[in-house]
């Protein structure tokens, strides 16, 4: 995910919360990890060291932002790529988490 948005990939798990494009990178990780790969809050929240309802509204962000087609487009891309990565591995995840 730090790669769509040209970031390091520490940044993500960053304690603090960064400037506002890491902010976002996170949150879009966060909401791929619960919808592409079914995770939920309480798991996301402790693989990025957050408390759950920070990933709650985290997809609630990032779902508010898909009325704009690119990232719309951008992120169901980045959905099926997950969805394929998830069911080419069993069915389980291997996100790290």
């Amino acid at each position: 995910m730090a790669d769509e948005f040209g970031l390091d990939a520490g940044i993500l798990i960053s304690p603090t919360r960064g400037a506002p494009r890491a902010a976002y990178a996170r949150q879009v990780a966060m909401y791929l990890a619960h919808v592409g790969f079914a995770l939920s809050f309480e798991t996301i929240g402790r693989a990025f060291d957050r408390d759950r309802t920070t990933v709650s509204h985290a997809c609630r962000v990032v779902e508010d932002s898909r009325d704009d087609e690119k990232l719309d487009r951008r992120l169901a891309l980045l959905e099926t790529m997950c969805a394929a990565f998830d069911e080419g591995h069993d069915g389980t995840s291997n996100v790290g988490v």
